[in-house]
């Protein structure tokens, strides 16, 4: 003789537990892509660096890394400035495209996440 057992999931709470794994996987992601990025950000006093912010929207389906002064756009934009050895333009961009960090992103992406359901 034979056995079923039905199961019926709450689906809003396998959205709700979904949400915040991405969430928090996403803040993760966009966390090292800032990391990579100060590495490469131009320094002079340090106001750049420190204007650096990481933001996730409520849903964890979208985020942002930014710089928020006034020169952060000349710096990043202005391929001929000078910068120290290591530093550079395009700081945001480069680490943003690099394979390498897209794949430790989603790395920690899927970290997160697998965490978020055990």
């Amino acid at each position: 003789m034979g056995m079923k057992i039905s199961v019926h999931l709450d689906t809003a709470l396998v959205e709700e537990v979904a949400k915040y794994a991405s969430k928090r996987g996403l803040h993760a992601a966009l966390d090292h892509l800032a990391a990579v990025s100060k590495e490469q950000v131009p320094l002079d006093m340090g106001p750049l660096k420190a204007s650096c912010s990481v933001d996730v929207n409520e849903d964890g389906t979208s985020g942002t890394v930014s710089y928020d002064t006034p020169y952060a756009c000349v710096q990043h934009e202005r391929t001929w400035y000078r910068h120290q050895r290591g530093r550079k333009a395009k700081y945001l961009e480069d680490p943003c495209n690099d394979s390498t960090v897209q794949h430790e992103m989603a790395e920690l992406i899927k970290s997160e996440f697998m965490s978020g359901l055990g």
